[in-house]
């Protein structure tokens, strides 16, 4: 009896260890998710605007769904921790897209930098093609129907960067998406390293 117990765990013994290589995630029955998921939370500030006639650079904030630069920071807690986040976002001007039905909205370019507590940073950026956002006026100004407030919907898909401490030379993909609605940004983020 005891032989065939000892038979039994060297052949599973066998089975664990004597596989192709090929990574654990890959296989149904072991794929745990994403390795980096967050939540994050923060603020959203326009820093630039640039008159479209002219190019002339004002340096005061865009009508909103109007070519931008913006900036998004805060926290961020998940299963590898609890960030903090910074961000520069370029969008550009809101008009048809398929990608949003009859909402406009357009592509976007994001550089994203995570900094944990134990100072590991890691960074991401967006594929430009892939990420783009909608827009939803909520209060628009009855004399020329320009948007005072509204609600961006972002998708984000890319790569990321690189990074420190633990994530020294990472590489890997993510996704995410956000809601960006006056001053405030919340989103979501899954970040698969390789």
């Amino acid at each position: 009896m005891k032989t065939g117990i000892f038979i039994i765990a060297a052949a599973l013994g066998l089975a664990l260890f004597a596989v192709p290589d090929t990574p654990a995630q890959a296989w149904w029955w072991w794929h745990r998710g994403p390795d980096i998921s967050l939540e994050l939370s923060g603020s959203n500030f326009t820093t630039s605007s640039q008159d479209s006639t002219t190019g002339e650079d004002y340096g005061t904030p865009s009508l909103l769904g109007a070519v931008s630069t913006s900036l998004q920071s805060g926290i961020a807690k998940g299963k590898s921790g609890r960030p903090i986040f910074s961000a520069q976002t370029v969008i550009d001007a809101a008009g048809a897209d398929s990608r949003c039905g009859v909402l406009p909205g357009a592509g976007l370019s994001t550089t994203a930098v995570f900094t944990y507590k134990d100072g590991s940073i890691l960074s991401v950026t967006t594929d430009d093609d892939l990420s783009f956002y909608c827009f939803q006026p909520t209060v628009v100004d009855p004399d020329t129907q320009a948007p005072i407030t509204g609600i961006f919907s972002v998708d984000f898909e890319g790569t990321v960067t690189g990074g420190t401490r633990r994530f020294e030379g990472a590489t890997g993909t993510w996704v995410g998406s956000a809601e960006a609605e006056g001053g405030r940004v919340t989103a979501h983020v899954e970040i698969d390293l390789d």
